[in-house]
């Protein structure tokens, strides 16, 4: 039976976890702080480290950046060797920078016109906690995610939902980001499979829709994102 990957609100994932040593996360967050891309829709910054290139006029495409050629040679080969075969076409990819003692913002990480489509994002916290990620439920109250530790694990990004870091040290999420389609091919069927028979899974039933959940959209593009964006690729 083929299950309906858009009935997916949290999977824990049947994959190996990714060590990375949190010093290094923390002196490149720190040191290179020009170089991060500044996420006020979500209340983080990101180490951007397969991004699209658009410093050559006429062309687009996405690379390594310096960041997983230099610094995160590690999380380059995990993305490759666990990532690709049930993603396809390698996406964005991004660590998630929260620091410490900060809410984010709630949001729905999706366009209006892509909210009927499957949603699923692709996260494993390498530094933190998973059960600080919450989904909002039609009251507007925050429905926590088990702790599940490193483990890899898919959300629905479309549901409305957030992140708070109430410790004193800074949390690292590894995410895949757009254009990722989630297309049903038979790697992600097949891990999707085997998740659920060995972790279980949260699905949409067990939680209900505010009525006005359009109020968590994302805006257009930051300016700010932008002239980031050229630095990186400068």
């Amino acid at each position: 039976m083929q299950h309906d990957l858009k009935e997916i609100l949290f999977l824990p994932l049947d994959l190996p976890s990714l060590d990375v040593d949190y010093d290094k996360l923390v002196e490149v967050s720190q040191s290179m702080k020009g170089d991060l891309l500044p996420d006020e829709y979500r209340g983080c910054e990101h180490i951007p480290i397969r991004w699209l290139d658009t410093s050559i006029k006429g062309k687009k495409e996405y690379i390594w950046t310096k960041f997983a050629e230099e610094q995160f040679p590690e999380v380059k080969q995990y993305i490759i060797d666990h990532v690709q075969p049930f993603v396809g076409g390698l996406p964005r990819v991004m660590i998630i920078v929260t620091p410490p003692n900060t809410q984010g913002l709630d949001h729905i990480d999706c366009d209006r016109d892509d909210f009927d489509e499957c949603q699923l994002k692709f996260r494993t916290v390498l530094h933190g906690k998973t059960s600080t990620l919450y989904f909002l439920n039609e009251k507007d109250e925050k429905e926590h995610a088990p702790e599940i530790n490193k483990q890899p694990f898919l959300m629905c990004g479309k549901w409305p939902h957030g992140l708070d870091n109430s410790t004193d040290k800074y949390k690292f999420t590894l995410a895949i980001g757009a254009p990722w389609k989630c297309d049903p091919i038979p790697e992600l069927i097949s891990l999707v499979e085997k998740s659920k028979l060995k972790y279980g899974w949260h699905d949409k039933s067990q939680i209900r829709l505010m009525p006005d959940y359009e109020k968590y959209f994302k805006k257009e593009k930051l300016k700010v994102v932008q002239e980031a964006e050229k630095k990186i690729f400068k």
